[in-house]
Formats: structure tokens, sequence, C-alpha cells
């Protein structure tokens, strides 16, 4: 649903339709089903989705959070894990492709039992060329080559998908361990963040004992280089082993 200072822009009111017309399109038990439209006048419209009872991944992380919940990967994290990456591997096989885009932990919404599904296809894509170059998302899960306005392409969902493999590890918001250099302690602002995410001279952090496979695996998704980053059916693929040679349900 627009907001209502929206609703009178033509604009916004297409960027949704185009929205719907997406969603109409996709077809996975990894992606919030679309149920239908409802509306008053065109300016009023409302896109009607599946209810996910688990709320999203960024709320449950908090609460881990507060709760002390222990650090690393346990079998519960790397599936949820496992669910998104199926989601992009089918999004990433369509013809066009299809580039989420703002994949972030707000975007990952759960059922009661935590069964993972993607949401807010606002700003993707069908990714017809090699041009692509609107700087979108979300700043601190974006990919380097998106900050800098650069051509991406899948590899941006994918680097987004590293970052928050750091936060299934670590529970907080990416780069939370930046500090200023002063004594303060203070984080350092998101724009100084992103500068140095770009540079590559900053990347996310996992914990001490996290499971090695997944923090090598996270890396790789979020390496400077889009091309040394694996694509999203490799991703699922070594999830996928993981599960079944690193961890066993407790």
């Amino acid at each position: 649903m627009l907001l209502p200072d929206l609703r009178k822009s033509i604009k916004h009111v297409n960027e949704l339709l185009d929205e719907v017309r997406l969603l109409v399109m996709l077809d996975h038990p990894r992606i919030v089903h679309f149920v239908g439209i409802a509306w008053d006048s065109l300016s009023d419209l409302c896109v009607v989705m599946e209810y996910m009872e688990g709320g999203d991944l960024r709320a449950l992380l908090a609460l881990y959070e507060a709760q002390g919940h222990e650090l690393g990967f346990d079998h519960t994290k790397v599936t949820i894990a496992l669910h998104v990456a199926h989601a992009l591997t089918y999004l990433h096989s369509l013809a066009p492709l299809v580039l989420h885009r703002d994949l972030k932990s707000k975007n990952i919404l759960l059922s009661s039992d935590l069964q993972a599904k993607i949401t807010d296809f606002g700003i993707s894509r069908e990714r017809a060329d090699t041009t692509m170059t609107g700087g979108v998302g979300t700043s601190l899960w974006m990919a380097p080559e998106v900050m800098l306005g650069q051509r991406y392409d899948d590899k941006a969902d994918i680097f987004s998908f590293g970052v928050v493999l750091s936060e299934l590890d670590l529970h907080t918001l990416p780069y939370s361990h930046a500090k200023d250099n002063s004594n303060s302690g203070r984080k350092l602002p998101d724009t100084a963040i992103l500068q140095m995410v770009a540079l590559g001279k900053i990347r996310v952090e996992f914990s001490s004992g996290s499971l090695e496979s997944v923090v090598m695996l996270a890396n790789s998704c979020v390496s400077l280089n889009p091309k040394e980053r694996p694509t999203a059916a490799e991703v699922l693929y070594r999830l996928q082993t993981i599960l079944k040679q690193d961890l066993t349900v407790e």
C-alpha cells in the first residue's frame, strides 16, 4: 500500500504496478506469494501478500541479540540461508533473469516454524542487458559496484546475501564493528562505512568460533571483485553440502 503522501504521484503508482506485474510472474515456494490487489481508485491501491506469521529475519536477529542467543551458525540459521539461496537461484535462472536488488534481513520473512521466503520486489528488475548502473538498494547491504555507479549483474545480489550471512552469525546490523579512531568508540557514520566498503577497506565480520565452511562461503560472496563471487546456484549447492556434512539437527 502506498503511503498517503505518495498516492497522488503517478510515478509511485506506476512503480507499485510494476512490482505487481513482476509478482504475478514469480512462482516459487521461497518467495512470498502474491494473493491479489485491491483498490478504491488508481491512487488507493493495496497489494495483498501471503501472511508470514514469524515476522522478518531482522526482528528475529534483534531478539537473538537481546536474549544473548549463541553466535555462529547452527542448523536453523543455515537452513534459513539455504531457503534464501533457493529463491535467488530461481530469480537468477529466469529469462531474462530477475535481480532482487534489495536483499537484506528485513526483506526475508519467516513462518512460525522459521521457513524463510524473500519479499519486497519494489526495486527488482528483469535484466536483459549488461548495462544496469542505477544505484538502488539499502546502503549497508549494497555491493561496491552498485555504490560506485558501475555496471552490475546478479553478483550484486550475491554480495548482499553475504552480508545477510554475517547478520545470521552475529545478530547485529552490518558493520556494527566499525568504530571511529577516537577513544569514544562511536560507530562510524554510514557514509564513511560505505566509502570503506567500496574501496575494499572494510568487510563484514564473523564470530571467532563460527563454522569455517560457512564463513569461507560468506567471504567469497562479499569479494570486492564480482567475478570472484559464486553464483546463486553455487551458493545453494555449498549450503546443501554444509547441512549434510557439517551440521546435524539438534
